[in-house]
């Protein structure tokens, strides 16, 4: 059987047992905003890439987000009441996903989470959600959300692109790469991400040759941005902050360009198989950092084991953000007795790192026992698929897990990313 046939029977198998669930519970993903919404459930929203560029990503977070509302309700739903989810397709674009988010909050959801483009939580997060006070959690990693006037109300799960900005210059460093060009997309995470890479740069005392901007739309044609990145001579290094088609065409292009003198390559960004294929020769022995899950951990290991179990697949990339916003969001419910977008926020940052002296450590697939800890009186300390996660004041994880991996060749001669590293990387290391 193919792995679309596996996965389409996977999603299948699992809709079915979460619309079976007491209560009403279920997966909504009718177009139609005002439909097809069950009376008396708790709707949590999920905006999320279904169609586009990162549909395969959007539907592995929606794989993920869908088992973790089908633990929830299986463990009697929260405070008694059953879960649904509605999904809303963001399509990777600002003004798609500003819509899809307006459709949603017409819907009344206690929350909304999911948007892992900080192009897309940026705008839904200060058009929508802010204003109408609705918590929401994204997977965006770009800076610029942590200084959002957000009034409390936005949180992510993925640490931001400060950490994972720091760690790619000291793993470029590490290499006795000093001369370093960087260049990236035009938008909220490559202007951020970027600017995290700089910084540490300079601080480490090598600033950039280079630091060059593209426009967002652009996936072919970099000769007049590959003449900037080299005016000040060849780097060693070259930090691509972009997605697959236009990374592979810039890492051509420096082939083309440099021959011999072809830089070392580097990644914070989407690319993966398809930037190979694009690529081409010019793809080998790029590295690329990208947030992960701790997988050594008894955590990750119950979410893997489940997700494998009830979609039949293995989890992919980032798929974990959505999987532990809906517990996020659950535990704070479930901590402050009352489902309701004031307990939420009330909550959301005590669940993950809560200031009682003996809190109940709550793991994937233990919303019972969270229950039982939250009508005792006891705090909840939730330790994710991501690990810890615990909040700051900004909302945001103050440590990140990334991987590292490299494009190398197989024993059957193809290219392919190949794991090299994993690593956490805390606010304020090497400060």
């Amino acid at each position: 059987m193919n792995r679309l046939a596996v996965a389409t029977i996977g999603a299948l198998a699992l809709a079915l047992a979460l619309a079976a669930c007491g209560g009403g519970g279920g997966t909504n993903v009718d177009a139609n905003p005002a439909a097809q919404t069950t009376p008396g459930t708790l709707k949590l929203g999920l905006l999320v890439s279904r169609t586009g560029a990162s549909a395969s990503l959007g539907q592995f977070v929606e794989y993920a987000a869908r088992l973790a509302v089908k633990e929830i309700n299986d463990a009697g739903g929260v405070n008694g009441q059953q879960l649904e989810l509605i999904l809303r397709d963001d399509k990777l674009d600002a003004d798609a996903g500003v819509l899809s988010a307006r459709e949603l909050a017409a819907l009344d959801p206690v929350a909304i989470f999911g948007p892992f483009s900080s192009r897309v939580a940026i705008p839904v997060a200060q058009q929508v959600t802010i204003a109408a006070g609705i918590p929401f959690v994204a997977s965006g990693s770009s800076p610029l959300i942590t200084s959002l006037d957000d009034k409390g109300t936005v949180f992510r799960t993925v640490a931001s692109d400060a950490l994972q900005g720091a760690a790619l210059a000291d793993h470029i460093i590490e290499q006795g790469l000093t001369r370093v060009a960087l260049i990236h997309v035009d938008d909220a995470f490559g202007l951020g991400a970027s600017e995290a890479v700089r910084q540490r740069l300079v601080q480490r005392g090598y600033p950039p040759l280079a630091n060059i901007t593209y426009p967002a739309t652009k996936t072919v044609g970099f000769d007049a941005e590959l003449a900037a990145l080299t005016a000040n001579g060849v780097p060693q290094a070259v930090v691509i902050v972009g997605f697959a088609l236009d990374g592979a065409s810039i890492a051509r292009g420096l082939k083309e360009k440099l021959g011999s003198q072809m830089p070392r390559l580097f990644g914070s960004g989407n690319f993966g198989a398809t930037f190979i294929s694009n690529a081409g020769d010019a793809a080998m022995g790029m590295q690329w950092v990208s947030p992960t899950a701790p997988r050594s951990t008894p955590s990750y290991a119950a979410y893997r084991d489940a997700f494998v179990r009830n979609v039949g697949l293995e989890p992919e990339g980032t798929s974990f953000t959505g999987y532990d916003a809906v517990y996020l969001l659950a535990l704070a419910m479930a901590q402050g007795g009352a489902n309701t977008r004031a307990a939420i926020l009330a909550n959301l940052q005590r669940v993950s790192r809560p200031d009682g002296a003996a809190p109940v450590a709550i793991g994937p697939g233990q919303f019972a026992q969270a229950l039982a800890a939250a009508k005792a009186g006891r705090d909840i300390d939730y330790q994710g698929v991501a690990g810890a996660i615990d909040f700051d004041a900004n909302g945001d994880p103050t440590s990140g897990t990334y991987l590292i991996s490299e494009v190398a060749r197989g024993a059957d001669g193809n290219m392919a990313f190949v794991e090299r590293k994993v690593f956490t990387f805390a606010q304020g290391a090497g400060q």
